[in-house]
């Protein structure tokens, strides 16, 4: 008998151990943006605004052209997932072939447009003049490194599908650590932006290398190395609408860099990088347990349908929603003045951008969630694109008018407004889907946010008082917010730990 024919198995049932399993993926995915989060004044203290500007550049490319690979890369956790429960490792290994041939395909025609267009890309920029010939050597490196990145991503999606947390833990942390080492070892003053391409594209090849190495055991290569033609549609049709939604990523996110770019010196993206680094971190910490939500409610719908998925779902929105919106208020209040802490009063208009790009985030995150994880897992991704597209339209109308009255920040507060509004909008939608229903938020919940914002505010204007910056004191500046949320959880959590789901109020 066929391994594709083998009755539904786990490895890892889905219903024990999501605790432990976000707190791994929550170290695998916070190493990389701690390790960024060290280096950033090192950087820019080491190659200069305007040099570190240029590399910023680099990586919004290169983060773009990550979210724009025709949706593999966002499809690949949920079909590694359907192999995993049904025990297909044959399907697992043909699904790896595929995408680490798709990325290279990428690479090269990347690379080949770089050759191109490289110099009118830098003649358009406002780069100083005495930097354009190290700017285009650099673009140079887009192609590979757009491998490099994109295969590390098939070998975590692989490790995730099969509940093996622990180990991407070990294989980011070490990564990162051996990134971080080699930069600080390596890159002086002068024109090491090359150089930090290369570091940055080992650091990629390590995540490959340890993830596939890790994650064989639940992989078999044989022929035929490519998917049969049935999952290849299916694979494809899934990925396209991963891609449109993927597409507003770009457009509410990457494309503020882009349009600050070209408007206002390069110095300004590095200006705007250090705040959206701050509000991407602040936010990704939620969204650290998507990776074993998606799983586990993968899993469940494999086994028990949609009516098993929106169990699934009751049981964890009901305490998701609360919790993230005290973790988005307490953060939001706090995270301009830690910006301050961390890279100086100077860069306060980086402060201001991360303040209200996580306003944003935080609504979104809160109020889509597992909503995404549910669309997904039952195979309908396509109703996070048409949330995803209303928020960027909202985001565009919003763009023209808001830079004008207020500059910089204006770009930023057109994406948390088009964000806010999408995330209204995905509720209605999953509504209508599945009967995907809130709860009223705890009625100790706005008096216990408030009480934490207050403690984290208080704090941070205490440690900027200091006039001391850099990592160190931005650790100094966390302990505050750590400190009100702790204060929240105390008061909120009696009363989050004896909700029951809506599913369980219903049942007679």
């Amino acid at each position: 008998m066929g391994s594709r024919n083998r009755p539904p198995h786990l490895t890892h049932p889905p219903a024990h151990g999501l605790v432990p399993a976000v707190g791994f993926s929550a170290l695998a995915q916070a190493a990389p943006l701690l390790t960024n989060l060290v280096l950033t004044p090192y950087l820019i203290h080491h190659l200069g605004l305007d040099r570190f500007g240029v590399w910023s550049l680099l990586l919004v490319l290169l983060a773009t052209l990550t979210v724009l690979d025709g949706g593999i890369g966002a499809s690949l956790a949920r079909f590694h997932a359907r192999h995993a429960a049904l025990g297909d490792r044959e399907g697992a290994g043909r699904l790896v072939v595929a995408s680490l041939a798709a990325f290279a395909g990428l690479g090269v025609l990347v690379t080949a447009l770089c050759l191109v267009l490289t110099p009118a890309v830098v003649a358009a920029l406002d780069v100083p003049v005495r930097l354009r010939g190290e700017a285009e050597q650099l673009l140079l490196f887009l192609g590979p490194l757009l491998t490099a990145a994109l295969a590390s991503n098939s070998a975590v999606a692989l490790l995730q599908a099969n509940a093996r947390f622990r180990a991407l833990a070990g294989v980011s942390a070490g990564s990162c650590l051996t990134y971080a080492v080699a930069v600080v070892v390596l890159v002086d003053h002068g024109p090491d932006l090359p150089l930090l391409a290369v570091l940055a594209a080992g650091r990629y090849l390590l995540v490959t290398a340890g993830g596939l190495a890790v994650g064989a055991r639940h992989l078999r290569i044989r022929r035929p190395l490519l998917p049969p033609r049935a999952e290849r549609r299916d694979f494809g049709g899934y990925a396209v609408r991963m891609q449109l939604s993927g597409f507003t990523v770009f457009l509410n996110g990457e494309i503020d860099a882009l349009v600050i770019a070209a408007l206002l010196p390069v110095r300004y993206v590095g200006v705007y990088a250090a705040g959206y680094q701050a509000a991407n971190a602040l936010r990704s910490l939620p969204l650290y347990a998507f990776p074993p939500i998606l799983t586990r409610m993968t899993h469940v719908h494999a086994r028990h349908g949609l009516t098993g998925a929106v169990r699934e779902f009751h049981v964890l929105e009901v305490r998701w929603l609360p919790a993230v919106l005290t973790y988005g208020v307490v953060t939001t209040a706090a995270v301009g003045l830690a910006v301050q802490v961390w890279l100086g009063s100077a860069l306060a208009l980086s402060g201001a951008v991360a303040a209200v790009l996580l306003a944003g985030y935080s609504v979104q995150v809160a109020l889509t969630g597992i909503r995404t994880c549910f669309v997904r897992a039952i195979g309908k991704p396509g109703y996070e694109t048409r949330y995803s597209w209303f928020a960027t339209a909202v985001n565009l109308v919003l763009t023209v008018p808001l830079t004008l009255l207020f500059g910089v920040v204006g770009v930023v507060l057109a994406t948390a407004v088009g964000l806010t509004a999408g995330s209204a909008y995905f509720v209605v939608l999953c509504r209508r889907l599945a009967g995907l229903r809130e709860r009223r938020l705890p009625r100790h919940w706005p008096a216990a946010t408030a009480l934490a914002a207050a403690i984290a505010v208080l704090g941070n204007l205490m440690v900027l008082r200091l006039d001391v910056h850099g990592v160190l004191p931005l650790l100094l500046a966390g302990l505050p917010v750590l400190v009100g949320l702790a204060v929240a959880a105390a008061l909120l959590l009696p009363g989050l730990t004896a909700l029951a789901p809506l599913e369980e109020e219903e049942t007679p």
